[in-house]
């Protein structure tokens, strides 16, 4: 039963990464297209964080079966690509953003979590997390940058939806369970730790808003901004699962880790003067490395705690993250409305090596 489901969540991974990377990295680009400044893109960020950190929360304590959220977490994302295409409003538009991921991630990562062992748990996560959404990366920004050079964002909107509802059949054949225990805050010493490292984790992400805008603006066009996109995951996807059957390998989840972060904290030095697309797809295979050795965190956290604790956890998960993308909107605003992409890059390369010392007092408290 686990492998069927272990089969079915990863052809429904492969078409929602696939859509999802279809107007992903373009969305900062969209909504500057609708007029909407940098202000205002913040502001459908913060709306977006705030769901996103929250209504885990709130679901996991009235929604038994947790696991099934999912499938509304597919719908959810649906809805968000028809208000794309109809409303402007910046908070309205951060609020069904913030549904569409709130209800698909939390659930996503449970069933990844009570799916996978230990001994294969990096490799597991390493596939559904890093490997699927890489490759569909590959395909997915060169077929969206051609459809909205050639066609426009409804157009590209409107098949994201077919490819969604796709997406949500397939979704039916999932064994889901239950919620056996209520939310609780594990009474072990090292979640406080992970629950600050999220926080880092957080507020040192530059996807969001900052790195979209910077490849458009060295590419100069939605064109070449996808195939930047799509070669760069080429990169990315060739190391990552490699990095991670070695994490399951030698047990090294939080060496892994501290690794990921010297490489994240090093490739933010470097595309902080990149100024070519050459130089963005070189530096790609960096970031690609630092992706994958950092995912062992994730492995560690699984780990730590028992499979009751799975749900809790996670939920938990998106709080310490939203806290720290909510203080990155701070340097977001301020670095992004004067273009400073360098500053930004540098800062957040700084911020990203804090996370060392934690991953090293995780390893006496475990």
């Amino acid at each position: 039963m686990r492998a069927n489901s272990l089969k079915t969540l990863a052809i429904v991974v492969c078409i929602f990464f696939f859509t999802s990377n279809l107007s992903g990295m373009f969305l900062p680009v969209y909504f500057q297209d609708l007029g909407l400044n940098v202000a205002e893109i913040v502001e459908i960020l913060l709306f977006t964080f705030i769901v996103i950190g929250l209504l885990p929360l709130i679901l996991l304590k009235f929604v038994k079966n947790f696991e099934r959220i999912m499938m509304f977490g597919i719908f959810s994302t649906i809805l968000f690509y028809i208000v794309l295409i109809y409303i402007k409003t910046p908070y309205f538009l951060g609020l069904t953003y913030g549904l569409s991921i709130a209800t698909f991630w939390p659930s996503f990562n449970l069933l990844q979590f009570r799916l996978s062992e230990s001994r294969i748990r990096a490799r597991t996560l390493s596939l559904f997390s890093s490997i699927i959404p890489s490759l569909a990366s590959i395909v997915g920004p060169a077929v969206g940058g051609f459809t909205i050079s050639n066609f426009g964002f409804p157009t590209l909107f409107t098949v994201s939806i077919i490819l969604y509802f796709i997406a949500f059949f397939f979704s039916i054949r999932l064994e889901f369970r239950p919620e056996t225990h209520e939310f609780s805050i594990p009474k072990k010493g090292i979640f406080a730790i992970f629950f600050l490292s999220f926080i880092f984790l957080g507020l040192s992400e530059a996807y969001w808003l900052a790195y979209p805008f910077f490849v458009h603006k060295v590419s100069g066009a939605v064109l070449f901004m996808g195939l930047v996109l799509s070669l760069s995951a080429i990169l990315i996807s060739a190391v990552t699962f490699l990095v991670n059957w070695l994490s399951d390998i030698k047990g090294t989840r939080a060496e892994f880790a501290i690794i990921g972060v010297i490489l994240y904290a090093l490739w933010y030095s470097l595309i902080a003067f990149a100024s070519t697309m050459n130089q963005i797809v070189a530096l790609s295979l960096l970031s690609g490395l630092a992706g994958a050795f950092s995912l062992s965190w994730f492995a560690h956290y699984g780990d730590s705690f028992s499979r009751e604790d799975y749900a809790s956890i996670l939920v938990l998960m998106e709080v310490g993250l939203m806290i720290g993308r909510i203080l990155n909107l701070a340097p977001t605003y301020l670095l992004m409305s004067e273009a400073s992409y360098s500053s930004y890059f540098l800062l957040l390369g700084v911020v990203s090596l804090f996370l060392i010392p934690l991953y090293v007092l995780s390893k006496r408290n475990r």
